[in-house]
């Protein structure tokens, strides 16, 4: 998916995958009961057979995969981070930072699903922003380059003005 998904089809991807997910296992479920009766013998059809060993494997690989996927996307949700994030660190102003769009889960949750939770399972565009500006994480002042530096704050030899 590299670059194909991004701010205005992640919520859509999200739910594609989940629906996949609830769909191979909804396969899986029905086909389950003529496998059983396929392992007892009740099954006489040859073709039958092959067709509910065949759906059920096709179900559950297909099941496994997607759950490793969708589970990877959820926690790069949980973090607010894009695949291409995950890999390459954004770079803000002092440096290179992972977690720099990490607004804490509730809000991370927010900015892919919006604020309504009744749509968030529903395919309709409801993420905040505007795909162009993000909100970031406020860094604290031990984080700040141009902070933490106490010595830059001593006397340099200018003279002030007495309080």
């Amino acid at each position: 998916v590299n670059n194909c998904i991004g701010f205005s089809n992640y919520k859509f991807f999200l739910l594609f995958l989940a629906y996949s997910l609830l769909y191979c296992l909804y396969i899986a479920a029905t086909v389950f009961k003529y496998f059983i009766k396929y392992w007892t013998g009740e099954l006489t059809n040859g073709r039958s057979k092959f067709h509910v060993l065949f759906l059920l494997f096709v179900a559950v690989m297909f099941f496994v995969s997607l759950m490793f996927l969708f589970g990877y996307h959820c926690w790069l949700v949980s973090r607010n981070r894009s695949t291409l994030e995950a890999f390459s660190a954004p770079v803000f102003q002092n440096g290179p930072d992972k977690n720099g769009f990490n607004l804490g889960f509730v809000k991370n949750l927010q900015q892919v699903f919006g604020e309504e939770k009744k749509l968030w399972l529903l395919p309709i565009a409801s993420s905040q922003g505007d795909g162009h500006f993000f909100p970031m994480r406020a860094l604290c002042e031990a984080q700040n380059p141009l902070l933490a530096n106490e010595e830059q704050w001593e006397d340099d030899g200018i003279d002030e003005e007495p309080h």
